[in-house]
């Protein structure tokens, strides 16, 4: 009906004329093939499996199924085709002779529609065949990868009201695979030293967390002023010699990957500043941040506060923060906002390291650009962008990018913005001075293996499309149905690898500040795309029985190297303090997921009795547990062998501690990997117990140290509920100390009158995300 009404002939004329151009490639007859006589069993047929045609067949063997072939004279759907082969069917029926006119279109849809059902069902028998071949050869497992949810991501819930949730690289989430050390610390029933012992941390916990919550503090002279924003930003300007050392630093440490300055133009504004010449209103606001940025790297004490030599990082940041929020109209699409927006994100990032409220305001960050058309290259506009202004833009967007992927993979969620919805160009490798505002055209740009002020953000542009590919896959981890993809793009990593260990060798020079920037060049390359390898490789190498080997020896040899990155460097370098600072303040993260990623190693290594030998199976052969699987691993190679690994998560548990001591770090995960650690390494439970009371006493004394304070005066404090803030405001050590706690002291028993549950309270409550100290 519809093809006479569009051409107006009658059916017999559409079949032997024009045809519909929908329907031009049906032939006009086919050749019939006959079915194959069957050969395979019935459930490799109606599995479409390729059949050995053994008795009983090798499919059937391994999935311990009933083998049984069809008998003589047995009637088999002909759907169901031989050797994995669907057969040819026939694309025309007989029709009765009478009315043949008016039956011939329906013979034509009839003849298009088995056409289809041939073709889709061949493509289909011939893609089953395939993929049960990889099955068959190790390469993939053809059943979906059972990445447990507790492995992979996490929510509290408090009230049904208030809720958070947590990714996989959540120390909350990663503490779900060691059942022996959970029941640990959550048990009610432990003995009277360890208990106290885990209060006493609490406690130390509270009075940091109140230090931290004072000196993050700003300074309300300055944030409650009615004086101008300008003026009051100035006032807290330190002399020009401390900003001169915090602006190298910050030039040197993070002008790398995250390009927001051209350092020419910058600096020619911060002379012509302190010459008394007047500058754009957000010159201030970016200068304060970078200031907070470059305090935070030098490592100066705690690096929150300041003394006469530095800045208030709390007050800085919250000036520019008022003065980002007093922007209206025009001012909110210029590009010196949008620069001041990133370093304040970054400046804030120094003081409170929350990664979910960092990843919100980076959306916001993201929309803003993308309003400014950033996210198009500036090529594609009908009013030319200058050169200049239009390399700049693609440094910044770029820059945008970099914090949005990681970012995204710290927090476990998507990123805000997607591969496919931009099209600006990376930026070209040249050096900040080799292009000026009144450049008529870029110069031709430098191979990439040549080091120039772009180069890291260049090579590390080029790897954003796996990078993005890897944020988009950890969040659809449920929907994956093989390994496949896993595989073909933790391979594309490792290629990337090999890349920075052509481009940035390592070399041996008596100049050490050439050794330094060629180790920092590598490092940061390196880890951001070692951070994205862990993060793909994590959810199946931490749990899934079938997970094929190389995720789980490349998880685990990744995870070492991360934390072997200082190793080149010598100790006893003048500088080596500030980049072992710098290293930690990083990628503290990292660190803590890889140390409790080798415990997870070593506890299932520990616990295998019998591990095969490289010889016996290659890096594609299929294990039968996860515990054959990490045995292997600790075979393959010397970085992997157990001492090894205990050396390198006690290494990570002595810096920690250090750390407290310096600068009185968050004390909740590094309680959890003691615990973690000393109840992996195998033994009695006596022996569990005296490591893991010998840890926690090492981790009470380097907190009373942060505080001032010793474990007498520790003990006599009072024992509140978590939610009633501790008043400790002007702690001192002593009889003065003792003096203002003494209405509040406890009796020897205090510990057995607590109610039943008042340890699982306390214990839920110092596992809770609240404010954190340190680094993040």
């Amino acid at each position: 009906m519809d093809i006479e009404m569009d051409t107006g002939k009658s059916p017999a004329s559409v079949q032997s004329g024009t045809r519909s151009p929908a329907y031009s490639f049906v032939a006009p007859s086919r050749s019939v093939k006959r079915p194959r006589p069957v050969k395979s069993c019935l459930e490799c047929r109606k599995r479409k499996l390729r059949c050995d045609r053994a008795s009983p067949c090798s499919q059937c063997q391994k999935t311990q199924r009933i083998c049984r072939y069809a008998a003589e004279g047995e009637v088999v759907s002909l759907s169901d085709g031989s050797d994995g082969e669907a057969p040819e069917r026939n694309t025309k029926r007989n029709r009765p002779a009478a009315n043949q006119e008016s039956g011939q279109r329906d013979t034509n849809y009839e003849a298009v529609l088995e056409d289809h059902a041939v073709r889709l069902e061949r493509l289909e028998g011939r893609l089953l065949s395939r993929t049960s071949s990889l099955a068959e050869s190790g390469s993939i497992p053809a059943q979906r990868p059972p990445a447990s949810s507790l492995t992979i991501r996490g929510l509290t819930v408090k009230g049904g009201l208030r809720t958070r949730f947590f990714g996989q690289s959540s120390t909350r989430v990663l503490l779900n695979l060691f059942d022996e050390a959970k029941d640990f610390m959550f048990s009610r029933s432990k003995s009277s030293d360890i208990r106290e012992l885990f209060l006493n941390i609490q406690k130390v916990h509270k009075t940091l967390q109140d230090e931290h919550r004072k000196v993050t503090a700003p300074i309300t002279v300055f944030v409650d002023s009615v004086t101008p924003i300008q003026k009051r930003m100035a006032d807290v300007l330190p002399s020009r010699n401390v900003c001169d050392t915090l602006l190298g630093i910050y030039l040197k440490g993070s002008e790398t990957i995250y390009r927001v300055l051209h350092i020419p133009s910058f600096m020619r504004q911060y002379n012509e500043y302190w010459e008394g010449k007047p500058q754009h209103d957000a010159f201030l606001p970016q200068l304060l941040s970078i200031l907070c940025v470059g305090y935070r790297y030098l490592g100066v004490g705690k690096g929150q506060y300041h003394d006469r030599e530095g800045i208030h990082i709390p007050t800085a940041s919250c000036l520019v923060r008022a003065w980002l929020d007093g922007l209206r109209g025009k001012q909110l699409v210029e590009f010196t906002t949008l620069q001041a927006e990133i370093l304040q994100l970054m400046a804030q990032r120094m003081i409170n390291p929350q990664n979910q409220e960092s990843w919100t305001h980076l959306g916001l960050i993201v929309r803003m650009a993308m309003t400014m058309g950033f996210h198009r290259d500036p090529s594609e506009f009908s009013q030319k962008i200058p050169p200049f202004w239009a390399e700049q833009r693609r440094k910044l967007w770029y820059t945008i990018l970099e914090l949005d992927v990681h970012m995204s993979m710290q927090c476990n969620l998507p990123c805000c913005i997607r591969e496919t919805d931009f099209t600006c160009q990376p930026p070209r490798n040249l050096n900040d001075e080799d292009i000026h505002p009144d450049i008529e055209q870029l110069p031709p740009p430098k191979p990439v293996d040549q080091d120039t002020d772009s180069r890291v953000q260049v090579f590390a542009a080029s790897t954003l499309s796996m990078r993005f590919r890897v944020v988009d896959l950890i969040n659809r981890t449920d929907s994956l149905q093989d390994y496949q993809q896993v595989l073909d793009l933790g391979n594309e990593l490792e290629r990337v690898f090999e890349d920075i260990r052509y481009m940035v060798p390592t070399t041996y020079s008596n100049d050490m500040s050439e050794v330094r920037r060629r180790w920092m060049t590598r490092v940061v390359l390196d880890m951001h795309c070692r951070r994205p390898l862990l993060a793909l490789y994590r959810p199946f190498a931490l749990g899934s029985p079938d997970v094929p080997q190389q995720i789980v020896t490349g998880y685990l040899r990744s995870s070492m190297i991360l934390l072997s990155y200082l190793d080149e460097l010598d100790p006893a370098s003048p500088d080596y303090h500030r980049i072992w600072h710098l290293h930690q303040l990083v990628l503290k993260q990292e660190i803590l997921q890889a140390a409790f990623s080798i415990c997870y190693y070593i506890k299932q290594a520990t616990s295998s009795s019998a591990s095969p030998t490289p010889s016996d199976l290659d890096s594609n052969t299929k294990v039968e547990s996860i515990e054959e699987a990490y045995a292997m691993a600790s075979e393959s190679s010397v970085l992997l062998s157990l001492p090894r690994l205990k050396s390198a998560v006690q290494n990570v548990l002595d810096t920690q501690i250090k750390r407290i001591r310096e600068i009185g770090t968050d004390l909740r995960d590094i309680v959890s990997l003691t615990v973690v650690f000393n109840t992996c390494q195998g033994g009695t439970p006596e022996q569990k117990r005296d490591a893991i009371k010998n840890g926690l006493q090492a981790i009470l004394d380097a907190g009373l140290q942060a505080i001032h304070a010793n474990q007498e005066n520790i003990a006599s404090m009072p024992i509140m509920p978590p939610t009633v803030p501790m008043q400790l405001d002007g702690m001192q050590t002593g009889s003065n100390f003792m003096s203002q706690m003494q209405p509040f002291m406890t009796t020897p028993d205090a510990l057995n009158s607590l109610p039943d549950d008042f340890a699982a309270m306390w214990d839920m409550e110092f596992w809770t995300p609240v404010l954190q100290s340190g680094a993040p």
